[in-house]
């Protein structure tokens, strides 16, 4: 007997079960008399199958999927979840993809959100695309699809800005602001941690003089302190050593709690009309690389996971001179 002309003559009688695949199933039950071994082997196929379709169907949508990534990163930063909360909301606005099931969420529907939500600035593209490709990682641990089409999104190339860095000159007039203005002089110990430590000014907040360690002559930068999430500990050199003969109550913290006025107003009073965002911890880098020549030890001391990010984004050493380098660190030049 023709095997396709008996699964179509089956399938007429059949009473029609609730899903296709279970369509399948039953044929090759009734039909396995005829071939036995073929039938098996068919049956395992149709099984797998109806298990594929069934698993398809446990799934979220975008929105489900993405507060599940935000509660599985609870134990960051509350302005880190926030952060993530902004650019999940925008991608959320986009019509319709809030409400879409994840597992049949495209790489054409994700190109097409992150274009419409975020292509303005190729910076706020590849934050978001870093963002959705997070939702989709911890998507598919939970089940409820199996690729990420985050991945296959050409990320724009940002625009790379010439590097700033702070002179010897512009250091000292920094200082000069901090003591020559009562109102400022919270900040001199705050800006000494930033230019000859490296620590960023959302660290230096939120440390203690307790993390100062005189005997050591380090600082620690705790990984509930640090924005990475590493600790490290960073030597006292140069401008910061003067800190050791400065220690204040362990319990108190090393920066003023009004920082945001007092670090403007601070530029302000040091002449600066312009500022470059992380150029403290340009000038940090810049200074060392060029004292010590040893970039692992400068990558571990910044807190940077990789040296990449390091050599493209905080190095200017196209003017930089070795007695300057040896000068800003030498600890009598800043008393």
């Amino acid at each position: 007997m023709n095997t396709s002309s008996h699964l179509t003559s089956s399938a007429v009688t059949l009473p029609l079960p609730e899903a296709p695949a279970q369509i399948l199933v039953k044929l090759t039950e009734d039909a396995a008399h005829e071939n036995q071994e073929f039938f098996q082997q068919l049956r395992r196929v149709v099984k797998a199958i109806a298990k594929a379709l069934e698993d398809s169907e446990e799934t979220v949508s975008f929105r489900e999927a993405a507060d599940f990534s935000i509660l599985a990163r609870t134990h960051r930063r509350p302005s880190t979840l926030a952060d993530l909360r902004s650019y999940i909301n925008r991608m959320c606005l986009y019509p319709g993809f809030a409400e879409m099931p994840i597992r049949f969420i495209s790489i054409p529907k994700c190109r097409v959100m992150l274009q419409a939500q975020f292509g303005h600035s190729a910076h706020s593209f590849r934050k978001a695309q870093t963002v959705l490709h997070s939702v989709f990682t911890q998507a598919i641990r939970q089940g409820w699809c199996t690729q990420n089409p985050a991945k296959a999104i050409l990320r724009p190339q940002v625009e790379e800005k010439r590097i700033e860095i702070l002179n010897l000159k512009q250091i000292r007039s920094l200082l000069h602001a901090c003591r020559h203005d009562i109102r400022l002089l919270p900040m001199e110990a705050p800006l000494r941690l930033m230019l000859w430590c490296g620590i960023r000014p959302m660290e230096v907040r939120r440390l203690h003089w307790s993390d100062i360690d005189p005997s050591e002559r380090l600082v620690y930068i705790e990984s509930f302190n640090s924005k990475t999430g590493g600790a490290r500990a960073v030597p006292l050199r140069g401008g910061a050593r003067c800190l050791l003969r400065q220690m204040k109550a362990p319990d108190q913290r090393i920066a003023p709690c009004n920082w945001e006025r007092l670090w403007l107003l601070l530029r302000q009073r040091a002449g600066f009309r312009t500022w470059q965002n992380d150029v403290l911890r340009h000038t940090f880098a810049s200074m060392h690389l060029k004292r010590y020549h040893n970039l692992p030890l400068l990558q571990e001391e910044m807190g940077h996971r990789n040296a990449i990010l390091l050599q493209t984004r905080y190095l200017n050493l196209r003017y930089l001179r070795n007695a300057d380098a040896h000068a800003f660190f030498k600890t009598d030049n800043w008393l």
